[in-house]
């Protein structure tokens, strides 16, 4: 019965192909819907996982430059109760003021109006020991302390409409005005890792030099120096728990004057990624949706087709069912039929699916550098859109089918 089922589905192949075609492009979407959240997903599970034990300590109340720890704040951080002991590492940074590099931001000089370009300090040694970005170069080396070299983001090879070659220099402004500047040579590139945003969302690209001649060019611009925007810790902890368990107490010591004069917020980067990925039952809601629409679309053009092949073939299945064929032949019969147009969809749709996610992947990405994953659950999920679509769809066809009466329609009536 399955080849004869199969055979019947395509009588008015046109018809048959269309309506599987239409299936297709409903279940492609799906898809291809898919195998991004699931990239998208698998990224900040990754982003997650490297920054579980990781906390960022900022001045209170301030952020990026107006952050203005005293360089003796990690030797109060070593020496909070109940949290000092269990640092393993630590790492800082001194965020120049946006004027700095303001030049360079905007989608003139970037990809997008909100992209900007900012300058940190970092210390060299501590930094190759946390495995930054001075650890990571690409191309070219490491700048020199004390010299005025920098490393800049292997990003900005792909959006600068300006120079960042190896030898090239980056000219940052001492002033608001842009009067007094001074000339940054690019001695390296370094790996920095794009976080999955759409390409529209605003990107802030970095470039690092040396925590020394930073503090000097602060100096030099009436700036306050000598001082770190932030201070990063590492704890040898295993959950975000453990980690925010830490973050509360620094807070708290902070709170109770401990780091005096100075205060401080402490938070964890991973619960930054725990709650970015809480939005992933937007883009679950999101496929559902497309999935609902599908099913509805796909089995009215499967039903259409189906209504329209059994009302020709009223004869022939009278004539069936006069021979010995019961209502659950007939209508099993059918419900193959449709089942063949359905999984033919399904393959119409991961195929070219699969072109549109190869293609995306090639630069044309909606989510930015988010490499798509076809899973086995996103297949799973096609196929089984794809079998509901083929039972829906038959079903009415179907059900009228199995209620012919051979001796009616065999008198014409």
């Amino acid at each position: 019965m399955l080849k004869f089922s199969i055979k019947n589905a395509f009588r008015k192949k046109l018809i048959a192909i269309l309506a599987s075609v239409g299936v297709g492009v409903g279940l492609m979407l799906v898809f291809v819907i898919g195998a991004f959240t699931a990239g998208v997903r698998s990224q900040f599970n990754q982003n997650l996982n490297q920054t579980i034990g990781l906390i960022e300590i900022i001045e209170k109340d301030q952020a990026g430059s107006n952050s203005h720890l005293p360089v003796n704040t990690p030797d109060a951080l070593f020496n909070t109760p109940e949290v000092g002991q269990f640092i393993t590492d630590y790492n800082v940074e001194t965020q120049a003021p946006l004027y700095f590099t303001s030049n360079y931001s905007g989608s003139n000089n970037l990809q997008n109006a909100g992209d900007s370009l900012t300058l940190y300090g970092l210390n060299l040694t501590l930094d190759q020991a946390w495995e930054g970005p001075t650890s990571k170069i690409l191309e070219g080396k490491v700048f020199n302390s004390g010299v005025k070299e920098i490393i800049i983001d292997s990003r900005l090879a792909n959006v600068a409409k300006f120079p960042v070659s190896i030898g090239d220099t980056i000219i940052i402004s001492l002033d608001p005005g842009g009067i007094n500047t001074i000339s940054l040579t690019i001695v390296g590139i370094y790996d920095q890792e794009d976080l999955g945003a759409p390409p529209f969302v605003p990107r802030e690209y970095y470039i690092y030099v040396d925590i020394g001649v930073i503090w000097e060019l602060l100096d030099n611009a009436g700036e306050q120096s000598n001082i770190y925007s932030s201070i990063d810790l590492r704890f040898d902890v295993k959950t975000t728990e453990e980690t925010e368990a830490f973050v509360e107490k620094f807070n708290e010591y902070s709170e109770s004057n401990g780091y005096e004069p100075t205060y401080i917020v402490a938070f964890a980067l991973a619960s930054f990624f725990e709650s970015i990925e809480e939005t992933f039952g937007i883009f679950d809601a999101f496929a559902s949706i497309i999935g609902l629409i599908t099913v509805i679309a796909g089995g009215m053009a499967i039903i259409v087709t189906q209504l329209m092949s059994v009302t020709a073939r009223m004869k022939e299945f009278a004539i069936l069912k006069a021979t010995g064929w019961k209502n659950r032949h007939i209508f099993k019969d059918v419900i193959f039929e449709s089942l063949t147009l359905g999984l033919l969809g399904a393959g119409i749709g991961m195929g070219f699916g699969s072109f549109l996610i190869y293609l995306l992947g090639s630069g044309f990405s909606p989510f930015g550098g988010v490499v798509a994953i076809i899973t086995l659950e996103g297949v799973i999920e096609v196929l089984a859109y794809a079998l509901g679509l083929g039972v829906i769809g038959g079903l009415y066809p179907g059900i009228k089918a199995s209620r012919v009466r051979p001796v009616v329609v065999l008198k014409g009536e």
